[in-house]
C-alpha cells in the first residue's frame, strides 16, 4: 500500500470519528473520551502522532469499528 492510500484510509477514519462523535453528542458521558480520541485521529493524520496499534484497537472498541479498522489497515504495512 503506497503512502496516499495510507492517508487517504486516515482521513477516511477521521471523518468517520467525527461523524460518530457528532451523532453521539446528546449523550455526555460518551463524550470524554470521544473528543480526544478524534483529535488524536485528527493529529494521526496530519503526521503529528505516529498511527499505533494500541490507539487502532481503542479506537475500534471505543468510538467506531470500521474507523479502527482503517486505521489497521493503515499502520500495519510492512515495512521493505
Amino acid at each position: 500500500m503506497d503512502k496516499d492510500s495510507k492517508q487517504t484510509l486516515k482521513m477516511v477514519a477521521f471523518i468517520l470519528n467525527l461523524i460518530t462523535t457528532i451523532g453521539v453528542g446528546w449523550l455526555i458521558i460518551p463524550l470524554a473520551w470521544m473528543i480526544p480520541m478524534t483529535v488524536i485521529s485528527w493529529k494521526i493524520y496530519k503526521g503529528q502522532r505516529p498511527s499505533t496499534m494500541a490507539y487502532a484497537i481503542c479506537d475500534l472498541i471505543f468510538l467506531n469499528m470500521v474507523s479502527g479498522i482503517l486505521l489497521l489497515v493503515a499502520g500495519t504495512e510492512e515495512k521493505k
